[in-house]
């Protein structure tokens, strides 16, 4: 019998800033990355990787379509969820980030089930746990109380249909490219850096900064790993303040035009509600110094090939 291996993996929101890191660590991998995204931006996969648009097959879709979502999962032996409306996308209209966000990911478990896909990682998020301790869920908004009930569907189905599962809670990620709402505002920054542009991180407070590789890595990796049960993990990156943060990106680039602006997220200090597991532990994570070291060299040679 061909194993999961073999066949191709699933990537919801697959071309957009995480989703495009992912389908490099899957082509890395030996995996074979079937991208389905709402407007797939070939481009955005070129940005991350020459040559990586080529390596994988691109399908546009939306999530609340089942039918869309059980053909582009025929014949995958994995997933991968990333597909999503923010924080900000929430509170502007709670009635359709439900639509994207609870019942898309449903609908992406559910056709999961149905195709007898061998495993599934998906995207939850430090909102899950408001401005508490960072040990219980208690969410303070829209989007963590979304992110909070994909874990739950995941973990059902588990329960009901034995499709094991891995979730990741990443708090700030940042890198090449752009995210998307508040949480982007350290790319932002670090592209206008590069630019020679001015920037504003609308947040302030202390946070944990994640590279979208670190990501990337956690959730192919996580894919390996997910044999059995619905374990959630926290992605917590490197601890610093947004202070903390532009001081590093001024070291680099002395002449960064970056500004704060806003109260701090509604999200701990600092995760610690989510699982261990030894492979999880062994996870390399980028420094800040690093990963803004990296993240300036990708956009300066980017911009010297444009």
């Amino acid at each position: 019998m061909t194993g999961w291996t073999e066949k191709p993996v699933l990537v919801t929101g697959g071309t957009g800033f995480l989703g495009a890191f992912v389908a490099r660590e899957l082509v890395a991998q030996g995996l074979k990355p079937r991208l389905f995204d709402l407007r797939p931006q070939a481009e955005t996969l070129e940005f991350v990787s020459a040559g990586l648009s080529d390596q994988c097959e691109i399908i546009a879709g939306d999530v609340t379509d089942a039918p869309a979502v059980a053909d582009a999962m025929l014949g995958c032996g994995a997933v991968i969820h990333l597909a999503g409306l923010m924080t900000i996308d929430c509170k502007a209209d709670p009635v359709r980030a439900a639509k994207v966000n609870l019942i898309g990911g449903q609908t992406v478990i559910a056709e999961a089930v149905n195709a007898r896909a061998s495993r599934l990682a998906y995207a939850s998020s430090s909102a899950v746990y408001g401005a508490g301790e960072g040990r219980l869920p208690h969410p303070e908004t829209l989007y963590g109380v979304h992110k909070l009930a994909i874990e739950g569907m995941a973990r059902c189905a588990w329960l009901d249909h034995g499709l094991p599962s891995v979730g990741f809670r990443p708090y700030i990620v940042y890198g090449p490219g752009e995210s998307a709402g508040i949480a982007a505002g350290p790319s932002i920054a670090l592209r206008a850096a590069a630019l020679a542009q001015s920037a504003t991180i609308q947040f302030s407070g202390a946070v944990g900064f994640v590279h979208v590789a670190d990501v990337a890595r956690a959730f192919v990796q996580g894919l390996f790993e997910a044999t059995e049960g619905a374990e959630v993990f926290d992605l917590h990156g490197a601890s610093a303040t947004v202070e903390e943060f532009v001081r590093a990106l001024k070291d680099a680039v002395p002449d960064a035009r970056v500004e704060i602006e806003g109260n701090p997220l509604k999200t701990p200090e600092i995760l610690q509600g989510g699982a261990r597991a030894a492979w999880f532990d062994a996870l390399p994570v980028t420094s800040l110094e690093d990963g803004i070291s990296q993240t300036l060299a990708h956009w300066r040679a980017a911009l010297q090939d444009a």
